[in-house]
């Protein structure tokens, strides 16, 4: 089989070109789930981040109250 690739050409047979194709569709589908799971726990970290600073705040103020 006949295979050219961003500008490479070449002859492989059609079960090693299944393979590679497999295995570049695994790796590219693995990046994308690392890369939504990075945001995901970035943007978890801010929310996480945001709550404490409003708790810490809120017992701040509901100590300057109670003097």
């Amino acid at each position: 089989m006949d295979v050219s690739y961003f500008g490479a050409h070449g002859h492989v047979p059609l079960r090693v070109a299944l393979l590679l194709a497999s295995v570049a569709g695994i790796l590219l589908t693995a990046l994308a789930g690392s890369a939504q799971i990075m945001q995901l726990r970035a943007t978890a970290r801010k929310h996480r981040r945001a709550h404490h600073r409003a708790v810490k705040a809120e017992a701040k103020d509901s100590s300057k109250a109670r003097r």
